[in-house]
């Protein structure tokens, strides 16, 4: 091991043909490890990723956040929900998670917050120690 990292692919998070600008944000794997999900802030997107068993990636599709500035999203403990913190927008907006296909369904909740940035969740069930 000589730690260095070296490129094996280069894909877009973006749709083909897209030509405007765009700032990249979150980036994370579904929890059964089969799909990147990646934010796209003025395209106002989360880039849906298969990932296939040799770690490459094959675009799938994006699906709007119903929202401006997709800072930041995450999955609820359970893994079927995700939750899109649209920074510009003043909102968090809820997708369910389609397991086998890794498409976000919009469920149509809509939670205002001002300037959200981050989303963690906290299990309030299991004990301190």
């Amino acid at each position: 091991m000589n730690g260095r990292l070296a490129s094996r692919q280069t894909i877009s998070s973006l749709p083909p043909g897209f030509a405007g600008s765009n700032f990249c944000s979150e980036i994370l794997v579904s929890p059964d490890g089969r799909f990147l999900y990646a934010g796209n802030r003025l395209h106002d997107s989360i880039a849906i990723f298969s990932i296939r068993n040799n770690g490459k990636l094959t675009f799938l599709r994006e699906e709007w956040t119903r929202g401006n500035y997709p800072r930041s999203f995450n999955f609820d403990p359970t893994g079927h929900f995700l939750y899109s913190c649209n920074q510009r927008a003043d909102n968090v907006t809820l997708f369910r998670v389609n397991r086998h296909t890794g498409r976000l369904i919009f469920t149509g909740h809509y939670t205002p917050v001002g300037n959200p940035s981050s989303i963690i969740f906290l299990d309030l069930a299991t004990p301190k120690k």
